[in-house]
């Protein structure tokens, strides 16, 4: 396993979720932090470490935001090493993002308390999700392929 590829992977992972993150301003902007389902759940978890008020803790969640894009670009990266899928890093890299969103989905309620499926929000927090996640994956698929 080349290391410089894993270590591609997490730049490409930050590089990802900057990319997705900018798509999720707006929705922060617009309705707060629980619109954005993963931003919310990093926001609680940071909250228990750093024992403040999650209102108080945008940049150190926004942080662990990016540590978990990095790693998932280390794990994307070691993945595609191991296994051929036959189809290219884009499309098997918005698959990962695909199945980051249901993770969230997964593990939203049991961190933040709030059910996705019911969120006071309606729909619009699991869409943006959705298509911000695949958004994070094929960007992870495309600069894992130019870095």
């Amino acid at each position: 396993m080349d290391v410089g590829f894993i270590i591609n992977g997490l730049i490409a992972g930050f590089i990802a979720t900057g990319a997705m993150s900018i798509l999720q301003v707006p929705m922060y902007r617009k309705w707060g932090m629980t619109s954005v389902l993963e931003w919310h759940e990093n926001q609680v978890i940071t909250s228990k470490f750093i024992k403040k008020n999650p209102e108080e803790l945008l940049i150190p969640s926004f942080l662990f935001h990016l540590l978990h894009g990095g790693l998932g670009g280390i794990a994307f990266a070691i993945v595609v090493s191991i296994i051929d899928f036959q189809v290219s890093y884009l499309i098997s890299g918005t698959v990962l993002g695909f199945l980051f969103a249901l993770v969230v989905l997964i593990i939203h309620e049991p961190i933040t308390q709030v059910k996705p499926l019911e969120h006071p929000l309606g729909n619009i927090p699991v869409i943006g999700s959705f298509v911000n996640h695949a958004i994070y994956g094929a960007a992870l698929g495309y600069f894992l392929i130019v870095l």
